[in-house]
């Protein structure tokens, strides 16, 4: 096995994690936006809600962190020159031409 299948097979998986650890967070969209909306119907105009806001933080969070998940599952599964030469180490040619 080369070098480089072994960077593939340790990419896939951080991109199969990264994929579990997306739809753990997708499953608790529901409960986010039900929070926010329970808390968006019972705020006064005269006294701004901490729980609406924080719940519309949480949530906003949530969206984004699955955002970064969805964009690092595509670049790990990729296995791109990027990911392989942070992995690998640079070989004796390479260190030859810099130097």
């Amino acid at each position: 096995m080369s070098a480089k299948q072994v960077v593939t097979i340790a990419s896939r998986a951080l991109a199969a994690y990264c994929l579990v650890w997306f739809l753990s967070d997708f499953t608790y969209l529901p409960m986010n936006f039900y929070s926010l909306f329970h808390h968006l119907e019972n705020t006064s105009v005269m006294a701004p809600s901490y729980w609406r806001n924080y719940y519309l933080l949480e949530l906003s969070c949530r969206l984004l962190r699955m955002i970064g998940l969805f964009f690092a599952v595509q670049w790990f599964y990729r296995a791109g020159p990027a990911i392989e030469k942070y992995f690998l180490s640079p070989s004796d040619e390479e260190l030859d031409n810099v130097v």
